[in-house]
C-alpha cells in the first residue's frame, strides 16, 4: 500500500468510528453544532484560499455571514425569514467593500467572492443538518457518510492501482477516468450495502440511483475545490487533517451530494413513499 494511500486510511479508521458513534449518540443539537463548527473551518480555509490579500476583517464577516446562513436554514429556514437575511447580507457585504477596498477595481470582485463562500460552504453544507432533521433520525445522515467515502476509497484504489486516462489534468493532474467509475461504482455500493442493513424501504434500484448520484456529485464537489486551489496556487487548503489536507478537503464531496440527498428524499416523502 503507497505511503499517501496508508496514511488516509489510517485517518479514516481513528476519524470515522467517534463521528459515527456522536451522531449516533447525541441529540440533533450536536450534530448541528459539528456542521457549524465543520463550516466556520471550511469558510477560514476557503477565504484564505480566494482572498489572502484582503485584509482579516473582510474574513471575519464572510465566516460571520456564512454561519448566520447556515443557522437560518437550521433552525428558521422560512422563506420569510431567509429571504430578508439575504437582502442584510447583499447590504453588508457591498457596505464592508465600500470601506475596506483600497483600490475601487478590486471591490466586484471581492464581493463576489465573499458572497460564493457564504454560499458554497454556509449554504449548502447545512442540508446535512437538515437531513437530521428531516427524519428525525440519524439513519439518512450516516446513508450519506457511507456513499461517500465508500466512493472517495474506491475512486483513490481505482486511481492509484490502475488509473491510466486523465479525467481533467487542466484542474487535477492526477484525476483519471477510472477513479471517478471507482467513485461512482463505490458510492453506488455503499449506499446499496447501507440501504439493505438499515433502510430496507429505499429498494434496491431507488438506493444504488442515490449511490450513483451521490458518487458523481462527490467527485464534482472534489473538482470544484481543487478548481479553487489550483486557482490559489496550493496543494491543500490546510493541513487540518493528516493524510487529507485541510477541513474543506474533506467537506468537498458532501458540499452537493448532501442538498442532492435532502430534496430527493424531501420530494420522496411529499409523494408519500
Amino acid at each position: 500500500m503507497e505511503p499517501l494511500v496508508k496514511k488516509k486510511v489510517l485517518t479514516g479508521i481513528f476519524v470515522v468510528p467517534p463521528l459515527v458513534a456522536v451522531i449516533l449518540m447525541t441529540p440533533p443539537l450536536i450534530l448541528s453544532l459539528i456542521v457549524l463548527v465543520a463550516t466556520f473551518l471550511g469558510l477560514q480555509e476557503f477565504y484564505q484560499l480566494t482572498l489572502p490579500q484582503s485584509q482579516k476583517g473582510v474574513h471575519f464577516v464572510g465566516v460571520g455571514l456564512g454561519l448566520l446562513v447556515s443557522m437560518a436554514m437550521v433552525y428558521e429556514g422560512r422563506a420569510e425569514i431567509f429571504l430578508p437575511l439575504l437582502v442584510i447580507l447583499l447590504l453588508v457585504l457591498f457596505l464592508l467593500f465600500m470601506i475596506t477596498s483600497e483600490s475601487l477595481s478590486s471591490a466586484t470582485s471581492g464581493t463576489a467572492i465573499t458572497l460564493l463562500g457564504v454560499f458554497y460552504i454556509g449554504f449548502l453544507l447545512a442540508h446535512v443538518s437538515l437531513l437530521r432533521q428531516l427524519t428525525e433520525s440519524s439513519t439518512y445522515v450516516l446513508f450519506l457518510i457511507a456513499a461517500v467515502w465508500s466512493g472517495d476509497i474506491f475512486a483513490l484504489l481505482c486511481g492509484t492501482w490502475i488509473g491510466k486516462h486523465k479525467l481533467y489534468p487542466k484542474i487535477s493532474p492526477k484525476k483519471t477516468f477510472e477513479g471517478l467509475a471507482g467513485a461512482i461504482a463505490g458510492s453506488s455500493l455503499g449506499a446499496l450495502l447501507f440501504a439493505s442493513l438499515f433502510l430496507p424501504d429505499l429498494g434496491t434500484g431507488f438506493s444504488l440511483f442515490l449511490g450513483a448520484v451521490i458518487g458523481m456529485l462527490g467527485q464534482f464537489g472534489d473538482f470544484t475545490e481543487s478548481m479553487l486551489k489550483r486557482s490559489a496556487q496550493v496543494k491543500d487548503s490546510g493541513s487540518f487533517i493528516p493524510g487529507h489536507g485541510g477541513m474543506l478537503d474533506r467537506l468537498d464531496s458532501f458540499l452537493f451530494s448532501s442538498p442532492f440527498l435532502y430534496y430527493v428524499l424531501l420530494f420522496w416523502a411529499k409523494e408519500g413513499r
